[in-house]
């Protein structure tokens, strides 16, 4: 190589990174300083010098001395302090990625339905889950995520889902069997056993027994290798395929795995819930499986539900950046900022829920989620608007059926074992995991 050539490769690999610099300051320095003072002028105010809430959301917080339900200040002390002191609204940092925190509901509703096309979500979640959601529906925008849930909708059709409970039954009672011979085998009548894990691998499996065979149009993977022309067809690429099946599986796994834990939790420190809904389970399956018709009927197990997801929820913050100049309410926001909504203090808003804000009580929720607070945006596990989770309806009937089965089968307490720390990692999981203690009903 002669030294002209050596010279531009030189150029041309500085020219490179002085780009990759320049970008760099550009999207964490420069925009964030000419962001901060367009926010201020409307009186959206933040720390002037915030901490790095990375560090104290994943691993700076001891465990919480006692159970809890006023979990805010633990997950998230730095949104706790900033609605003390600025309100519902208010300016933070991921990183050096400048956003707006909100816990109000008018504004998320103009977010999240009314101006939901002037965001997209954020590329600060996609750096810290893209090897898990990679081209998926959890991360797709645009004409890109609308043709992806196209192609995942029809899977999550009333039809389809009620198609799929001897699926989730099956899956259920191979477990309630390995539970029963895990206890029996102690020679105690009763046995501890860290439950988050079994619900991990419990959820794979029903994933894997109910997607397989549902890939669109009723074609299975391998059809789909052999019979490349139909992708030109409907206009669909194998790697989509893959990325949909990842994103099943892991919402499957990492999702509803930490809201079957807490309820379990739940179920063990209030007893009387407990008794409450394995009447219920008694009463309506009579020592049968659960069938399509019965999930409906299990409305007891749909309050504790409802209510350990607004204690714990699953999905504690939504993340979004504006793609253009808009107006949330009475607030610009202008494009490149990003907009999270904290699902924690939603759900844990005292004016909102009342004075039992912090306290459990599923009979908020015994005539639906839309009255169950002083405005319908109030309760948002499954997010909102058009990006609603759209496995939501499977989703609370496979963890509908667990639990039937599990109270059908067990008494529940918690393990002496047990420590409380709620932790967001993405999802919000119980950081030491789920140990209860089982005790197997002698008339079953």
């Amino acid at each position: 190589m002669d030294v002209i050539s050596v010279l531009l490769v030189a150029l041309v690999l500085a020219f490179s990174v002085l780009w990759m610099v320049c970008s760099f300051l550009m999207r964490y320095y420069w925009v964030a300083s000419a962001l901060r003072p367009v926010m201020e002028k409307q009186g959206i105010r933040g720390s002037p010098n915030p901490p790095n809430p990375i560090f104290d959301v994943f691993y700076g917080k001891p465990d919480m001395k006692e159970i809890s339900h006023d979990i805010l200040p633990h997950v998230l002390p730095w949104a706790a302090q900033h609605i003390k002191f600025y309100g519902n609204v208010h300016l933070n940092w991921w990183l050096r990625e400048p956003r707006i925190v909100i816990s109000e509901p008018k504004i998320i509703w103009d977010l999240l339905m009314k101006k939901h096309k002037d965001f997209v979500k954020s590329h600060f979640i996609k750096v810290f889950s893209d090897d898990i959601f990679h081209k998926g529906l959890f991360h797709a925008n645009g004409e890109d995520w609308a043709r992806q849930r196209q192609i995942v909708a029809p899977r999550y059709y009333i039809d389809e889902v009620k198609a799929m409970v001897g699926a989730v039954n099956n899956a259920t009672s191979q477990v309630m069997a390995k539970w029963e011979a895990f206890v029996k085998d102690s020679g105690d009548v009763e046995r501890e056993l860290d439950v988050q894990v079994e619900f991990m691998n419990l959820n794979v499996d029903v994933v894997a027994r109910t997607t397989l065979g549902l890939i669109p149009f009723g074609i299975n993977v391998e059809r789909w290798k052999v019979r490349k022309q139909f992708n030109d067809l409907v206009h669909v690429r194998e790697d989509v395929i893959v990325a949909e099946l990842k994103t099943l599986y892991a919402t499957g796994f990492i999702s509803l795995a930490p809201l079957l834990s807490f309820t379990m939790l739940m179920l063990a420190l209030y007893p009387d819930w407990q008794e409450k809904a394995r009447q219920e389970v008694d009463q309506v399956l009579d020592g049968e499986v659960v069938s399509p018709k019965d999930v409906s009927k299990l409305t007891t197990i749909e309050m504790i539900l409802r209510e350990t997801l607004r204690l714990y929820p699953t999905m504690p913050l939504i993340a979004r950046v504006c793609i253009k100049d808009t107006m949330l309410g009475d607030v610009f926001i202008p494009k490149g900022l990003g907009v999270s909504v904290n699902v924690v203090a939603l759900h844990h808003d005292r004016d909102l829920w009342g004075d039992d804000v912090n306290e459990f009580n599923p009979s908020r929720f015994k005539n639906g989620t839309a009255t169950a607070a002083k405005h319908p945006m109030a309760f948002m596990p499954f997010a909102y608007g058009v990006r609603t989770c759209i496995g939501r309806a499977f989703s609370e009937m496979q963890c509908k059926i667990i639990i039937a089965n599990i109270l059908q089968r067990f008494e529940v307490k918690l393990s002496p074992n047990y420590r409380h720390h709620p932790v967001i990692t993405g999802p919000l999981i119980p950081k030491h995991g789920m140990p209860v203690i089982l005790k197997p009903r002698r008339n079953f």
